[in-house]
């Protein structure tokens, strides 16, 4: 009697140790062959969902840090699927790879038991947007395969194309934009003015040359109606910033500073920040070394204080494409101010660490190469072996 009743704590304790997982914090992948694993999915009337990742992959690595431990994803995916990893580059992912054409990581495969796919996605995303990946899965109507298959049985409505360039947006990104093309040709200004029409110029980023764009300026005062001023100055700031870009890979100065007094008009810190370090490069680039400098010390101290990001790019162009000894310290000061605000930021540690080994300074530049190596095994391992070939090239100094 004593050993059915431990039998059955035991077993109640297995079950609810199950029941805690499939609850948990994280989606749990099983382990097998892929063939177990469909057989396993098809005795449970489940699809099986395949993360096809690579042991170099960053993307692969923010996804399974951050996302894949998320409770709602774990839960979700714990109850509605057969979750299953593979390495595309180890053992059965090359064949798996070919079969199903995954040419990018991650690419998320959903298959049924027969190992069909019913749905595929892939890259890096917010955990909303992977939950909802994750929800048109599971529903028959909404699969990237249900989808397809409307589509090949002469499905054209506006409404149905833009929902199939958005899945294709996802699985197969060139077909989509050749689509996408194809279909904005067809598309009349009435309907843009309409709900879908809000939705097709939200689809794909847009350039000041697009029909899109120019339609939306021109009829500015009816989308700020709709959607509000906010939605379209975010549209208007992406346009303007690429055509800045642009313009600066141009070297058109006249135009480059006409374009940056104009976006520097009621911008906010971040806009700000951004023109300085597009003057800056500017500047750099036509190697007016001088008028950097002033720049450089100017704006650290002022728009670009607290921004990381820029502080530790330009500290990177200085010590990738120059020697000047005064642009390589004025590099150097804006690396390590980058490390103040965000030591645990990997471009910033590998910059500064860059930066110091270029100079000549061996112990600084261990220090903060072994900073970004300890950070890189975390997130990049790609990353993590070019950093170790920078140690061995500090070591030999």
């Amino acid at each position: 009697m004593k050993k059915i009743i431990i039998a059955m704590i035991t077993l109640c304790a297995f079950n609810m140790g199950v029941k805690a997982q499939q609850e948990g914090k994280s989606i749990m992948f099983v382990q097998g062959t892929l063939s177990d694993v469909l057989s396993q999915a098809k005795k449970a009337n489940k699809l099986v969902f395949i993360d096809c990742y690579t042991s170099w992959c960053g993307p692969c690595k923010m996804m399974e840090k951050h996302v894949f431990t998320n409770d709602t994803v774990g839960s979700f995916f714990n109850q509605t699927f057969i979750n299953y990893k593979m390495d595309m580059e180890k053992g059965e992912g090359p064949d798996v790879g070919k079969l199903y054409r995954v040419i990018s990581y991650p690419t998320y495969l959903f298959l049924d038991g027969d190992g069909k796919v019913v749905h595929r996605s892939g890259g890096r995303m917010p955990t909303a947007e992977f939950i909802g990946v994750a929800k048109k899965a599971a529903n028959p109507a909404e699969t990237s395969l249900a989808i397809e298959q409307r589509y090949a049985a002469g499905e054209r409505s506006p409404e149905f194309l833009l929902k199939y360039i958005a899945v294709l947006k996802k699985s197969i990104p060139r077909k989509a934009e050749t689509l996408y093309n194809e279909q904005l040709a067809t598309v009349s200004d009435e309907v843009l003015k309409t709900d879908l029409g809000w939705d097709i110029i939200k689809l794909y980023p847009l350039n000041e040359g697009d029909r899109l764009y120019q339609f939306l300026i021109a009829n500015k005062a009816h989308f700020v109606s709709k959607y509000g001023k906010e939605e379209i100055r975010e549209i208007e700031k992406q346009v303007e910033l690429k055509a800045l870009y642009k313009t600066l890979a141009k070297m058109e100065k006249e135009e480059l500073f006409k374009r940056l007094a104009a976006y520097r008009q009621g911008a906010d810190a971040t806009m700000l920040g951004t023109a300085g370090k597009i003057e800056l490069l500017y500047y750099f680039n036509i190697k007016d070394y001088p008028t950097f400098l002033k720049l450089a010390k100017q704006y650290s101290a002022s728009i670009l204080k607290v921004d990381d990001d820029a502080l530790s790019f330009i500290a990177r162009k200085s010590w990738s494409s120059t020697d000047d000894k005064a642009v390589l310290e004025q590099g150097l000061a804006m690396a390590k101010q980058a490390v103040m605000i965000n030591d645990k930021s990997y471009p910033n540690q590998r910059t500064l660490a860059d930066v110091y080994y270029k100079i000549g300074l061996k112990e600084e530049a261990m220090k903060a190469a072994q900073s970004a190596l300890k950070i890189a095994n975390e997130e990049n391992p790609k990353a993590a072996k070019l950093t170790e070939e920078l140690i061995e090239k500090i070591k030999a100094m």
